[in-house]
This record gives structure tokens, sequence and C-alpha cells, in this order.
């Protein structure tokens, strides 16, 4: 049997598994869920869809929900729980979900307790990111004109300041500022290969052409889905760094590597999409091992520009889920890629 028939057959397999979508909604007013950021429903109803895609059993509730029936033993049998409890202020409460899961021993997507912690605090990540050998913005310890501060457990480019900061002592991180490209690099586990793979790299263009523009939080409220480009290859040195330094996390389902490319130009230019991205002028900025996945975001540019090439490594993966199922989307190719993953790892360690 080859890998392609065995992909299709675990397909198969995952029909009928119950899968619970855990979210925080917007009227929750405990003191350990204080948000700076909801799952919306067109989110929410991308995973309902992905479960009803895969022939599965949906079962919705609330993070409060979810935890007081997983202590009072009221919970139906869950196969996988999707966590979208995402956004909080507190990392301990955003693990909240995965740890209740490892207590009752139900695999959570996207990630475990560990990969929030590790990943969403940027000076840990940071010091990871240093101890496996991936370049960083060298750190600043006086304000400079040429900083960029960021906070320290924020996602969503949230607080991000150029220039000076004053106050560098507070919790975030203060490097140089690189000028040149923003780029973001998803990633999934590929059933074909039974190993995480990187989905294309896109880049970041800005109509200004501005070697000095960043992806803030202001750029994020505008229509910026038009700057994601692919970039055309990936040396393999590169991309099997890259993988090595997500198992760290662990990133087991998908995730997403977001770094900067230095540019000396005084204008930016498509040219670079041509050249083979290495860790020569890369610059790691974070992990995400709870990206959001929406439409037209950078998961589903990546997804699509991976079908569209024979010669990626995902290309016939992608390829064999779109033809195994009726209404294939983005959201069904990660939840069934992401179950199989903890099927095979479950299988691998019995």
């Amino acid at each position: 049997m080859n890998n392609n028939t065995y992909y299709k057959n675990q397909l198969e397999e995952l029909k009928g598994k119950t899968i619970a979508i855990v979210y925080i909604f917007e009227g929750e007013d405990a003191p350990g869920f204080n948000h700076y950021w909801i799952w919306k429903s067109d989110i929410i109803s991308g995973w309902l869809n992905a479960v009803q895609e895969l022939e599965c059993v949906p079962f919705i509730l609330d993070v409060r929900t979810f935890v007081q029936k997983a202590m009072n033993h009221t919970l139906p049998h869950i196969d996988f729980v999707v966590n979208l409890n995402c956004g909080s202020y507190d990392l301990s409460s955003m693990s909240l979900v995965p740890s209740t899961c490892s207590f009752l021993s139900i695999p959570c997507i996207p990630c475990n307790a560990a990969a929030i912690i590790l990943s969403e605090n940027k000076k840990v990540s940071n010091l990871l990111a240093i101890a496996d050998g991936l370049p960083l913005p060298p750190a600043l310890d006086a304000p400079s004109e040429n900083g960029i501060y960021r906070p320290l457990n924020l996602g969503n480019s949230i607080g991000v300041k150029k220039g000076i900061c004053e106050d560098i002592t507070r919790d975030g991180t203060y490097q140089e500022f690189i000028p040149g490209y923003d780029i973001t690099i998803p990633m999934v586990y590929n059933p074909l290969i039974n190993e995480l793979d990187l989905l294309p790299p896109l880049l970041y263009l800005p109509d200004s052409r501005n070697p000095n523009w960043i992806y803030d939080e202001a750029e994020k409220e505008k229509d910026y889905r038009a700057y994601m480009l692919p970039i055309s290859n990936i040396d393999n040195s590169t991309k099997q760094a890259l993988i090595h330094f997500a198992h760290i996390f662990p990133i087991q389902t998908f995730g997403r590597i977001d770094a900067r490319i230095k540019c000396n130009e005084a204008r930016l230019s498509e040219a670079i999409l041509q050249q083979s991205l290495s860790l020569s002028n890369f610059y790691f900025i974070e992990m995400n091992s709870m990206p959001t996945i929406e439409k037209e975001d950078s998961f589903e540019t990546a997804f699509q520009t991976a079908y569209e090439d024979e010669d990626h490594s995902m290309h016939l993966c992608i390829k064999t889920y779109k033809e195994s199922i009726k209404t294939p989307s983005l959201n069904g190719f990660l939840l069934s890629c992401s179950m199989i993953a903890f099927s095979k790892a479950k299988f691998q360690n019995q």
C-alpha cells in the first residue's frame, strides 16, 4: 500500500469521531478570562464546517462550561478538542483548555499547554531560538531610534512600537530594528511523510516599498492580505532548521513562524521572491503555536500556493485531500492532518 492510499484510508477512519470546539465568548467576565482577542463567529463556523466536512460529530461549548463539565465528569465522549481560547492577557489561563485536555487525556488541537507557554512568551522563545542557532535581531539595552519593542505575551502585533522606548525594563523584548520584509512561514503535519512540513513562506510587500515598514497593529486593521506574496523556494538546510526548531516547543499539528528578512536597499523589490529563503538574512521574531485560521489569511494563501505547485512537498497531500473530500476546505485539511498526527503519535508510543 503506497502512502497516498494509506492517507485516504486514514481519512476514512476519522469519520464519526467527536470533535469538541471550545471557545471563549464575549460575555465572559471571570478575572482569569481577560482577553484582548475573541474568536469571531466566522472563525468558529470555519471549524464547525470542517467537522461536518470530515463527517465527524461536533460538540460546541465555551471554556467555562468545558472545564466545569470536565471537573464534574459530565462531558460526553470526546475524541479531539479544537481549542479556540486564544488572546488571553494571562498565559496561565490561555493554557486552561489544553491543560484540562491533558488531565482528561484528550488530544488538544493545535497544541498543548507547554507549546503555548514556550511560544507565546517572547523572551522564552527567543532564548530557545538562540540555543537552536536561529539568528535574532540584536537585543538593545538602551533607548534607540533604531529599536523595536514587542510586548511579552501579546499577539496580533498589539503594543508593538518602533523607535525610542524609554521603559525598556517593562515586560517585553527591545531589539534592533531590521530594515526589510516581514515574512511568515506556516507549517502543518504532512501525513504522507509522517512529519511536520512547511507550507510556502509568505512575504509582506507594502505599497510604499519602504524597508522601514512593519506589519504592526495599525497595518493589520487595513486590507493587508493583498501584500502576501509566496517566496519561490526555501533551501533545504533552512527548512530542516525551522522544522527542528518547531519540534522544540513542540509543534505537532500546525503553527507558524514569523520573521524578518534583511534588506539594505532603499526600496523594497519583488525580486527577492525569486531568491531561495535562507538563514543568511533571516531574523526570528516569534513562534505562533495557535495561529488564527480564517479566509484569505496566510494559511489559506500558502495552502493554495502549495496546491498549485506540483514540486512542493505538500502538493500531493493537499491534492489527495481535495480529491477525497466532497467539500474540501483549509480548516478541514488542518483538522484532518492534526487528528492523524495525534493518532500516529499514540500508535508509535504504544
